[in-house]
C-alpha cells in the first residue's frame, strides 16, 4: 500500500514539475506573427507605427516565453512581442467598449488574433482593427460564453503568416 501511495505522489509531483504553461487561444489560430504593443498597453499592428522611423521613439523585442506570474502580456508572447513607443497619439478602444458594442458583458474576455487578452488594462488601436468576429461557444473552442476576436492581421497574414525579415 505504501508503495502505491509513494508511486502516485511521485508521479503527481513529477508531472507538475515538468508541466508547461499553455497559451489560451482559439483552436483555429495558426499564425507566426508577433504581437505589437504600443505605449505599453495598446495592441496594434505595423500600420499604427507607420513607415517612417521618425515616429518611433523606442522599440524593444521579446522573443522568448515570458513568465505568466510576472508579466501581464504572457498569453500574447507565443510568437514574440514588439514593444513600441511612438511620438504620436494612438486612438484606441477598451475591451469593455468593444464588448458593450457587441452586446456582451463588459468584463467578458476578448481575444486578439485568436489569443485571449488576460489583462483588462490592454486596449486595441482602432486603426489596426481589420475585422471583429463574434465567437459562439462550441465543443471545439470550449468557450463558456460568447466572445469577440479582434483581428489586427490581414486575411493574408492569417493564412500565410507574417514575413520574417532577414537580419545580417
Amino acid at each position: 500500500m505504501k508503495r502505491i501511495i509513494f508511486t502516485l505522489i511521485f508521479t503527481f509531483c513529477f508531472t507538475n514539475i515538468y508541466s508547461q504553461d499553455t497559451y489560451v487561444k482559439l483552436p483555429t489560430v495558426k499564425n507566426n506573427c508577433p504581437t505589437i504593443i504600443i505605449e505599453k498597453d495598446i495592441i496594434g499592428n505595423e500600420s499604427a507605427i507607420g513607415t517612417t522611423k521618425e515616429l518611433i521613439d523606442k522599440i524593444s523585442v521579446i522573443k522568448g516565453k515570458a513568465n505568466r506570474k510576472e508579466h501581464k502580456f504572457f498569453n500574447l508572447t507565443e510568437n514574440g512581442i514588439i514593444f513600441v513607443s511612438l511620438k504620436k497619439e494612438t486612438a484606441f478602444r477598451t475591451q469593455s467598449e468593444l464588448n458593450e458594442f457587441f452586446g456582451i458583458e463588459k468584463d467578458n474576455g476578448v481575444y486578439v488574433n485568436g489569443y485571449l487578452i488576460e489583462n483588462s488594462d490592454y486596449k486595441i488601436a482602432t486603426e489596426c482593427i481589420m475585422e471583429i468576429e463574434l465567437v459562439e461557444p462550441d465543443s471545439e473552442n470550449k468557450l463558456e460564453k460568447k466572445a469577440i476576436n479582434v483581428w489586427t492581421l490581414t486575411k493574408e497574414e492569417r493564412i500565410n503568416g507574417c514575413e520574417r525579415q532577414k537580419v545580417n
